[in-house]
């Protein structure tokens, strides 16, 4: 049985978006791609969350920002092998196993 959930409904970003939608986004991203980490007010990228909700960079744009962040690195890439480094990117970039 797979750990992530196959019928979820798509998440989109629309044009003239409400806070409430904005928010909405910005949790299924750190979801998909930190999973069920617990992200402390701290490590929240301010910075990608600001130039999304201004229409500086598109979903695909933030997710990348958090994929190359520090945290990112600290999770995933410095405490785990690279053969378990490459399969976990496959699952939160991908959304399946390799």
């Amino acid at each position: 049985m797979s750990l992530w959930v196959i019928d979820a409904d798509p998440i989109e970003l629309r044009a003239g978006a409400t806070e409430d939608d904005l928010q909405t986004v910005i949790r299924a991203v750190y979801k998909q791609v930190l999973g069920n980490q617990h992200l402390l007010e701290s490590d929240r990228l301010t910075s990608a969350e600001a130039m999304l909700r201004n229409g500086d960079i598109s979903v695909r744009g933030f997710v990348r920002m958090v994929a190359k962040s520090d945290l990112y690195k600290s999770l995933f890439f410095d405490s785990a092998s690279q053969y378990r480094f490459i399969e976990l990117n496959y699952k939160h970039f991908l959304g399946r196993a390799p």
